[in-house]
């Protein structure tokens, strides 16, 4: 009797080895690695993280900040401001002061800055202008929807004698 020898069986495709699992392990740690740098490098081109320049430098004029907002409150000014935005991207400003008697505060000047919370690159600042007593208003463009922190500023002879921070939902 004659034995034939029969071909060795070859390998089956969907069989699991060493080098497919190696391949499988790379491709994987790869993508998220890749990923991870691509995520990382668009938030540092994005947002520095930074609100402060010199954290430091800010925490040195904290007492400065608070005898600033004593001598504001001791003034007893009322402001009220709004902010509208049209479909044009253009926001409406307006502000009204009165002393502490309901009196119009008349002939000063006053600033206002639009402050987008998460992008300080996109802040705008427009002068407002006295459009009747106590009553100033101004128009800034292009303005985002979105919120905004809106800060009026009435400058005085020795600075900024009266500051307002508001936030503002531009839709």
């Amino acid at each position: 009797m004659q034995t034939i020898a029969s071909p060795r069986p070859s390998h089956p495709s969907g069989r699991l080895t060493g080098r497919k699992v190696l391949l499988i392990f790379v491709a994987f740690f790869g993508t998220v690695a890749s990923a991870d740098a691509f995520l990382v490098t668009s938030a540092f081109r994005t947002w520095s993280g930074l609100d402060e320049p010199s954290p430091y430098q800010a925490s040195q004029r904290y007492n400065a900040e608070l005898r600033r907002a004593a001598e504001q409150d001791a003034l007893g000014w009322r402001l009220d401001a709004t902010a509208i935005r049209n479909p044009a991207a253009v926001a409406s400003i307006h502000v009204t002061l009165a002393d502490d008697g309901g009196e119009p505060v008349r002939g000063k000047v006053v600033e206002a800055r639009l402050e987008r919370p998460t992008d300080k690159r996109q802040d705008l600042r427009v002068n407002l202008i006295e459009v009747s007593a106590g009553t100033y208003s101004a128009r800034a463009e292009p303005v985002a929807r979105g919120q905004w922190d809106l800060v009026v500023e009435v400058v005085g002879a020795n600075g900024v004698a009266f500051r307002r921070r508001h936030r503002v939902v531009l839709d």
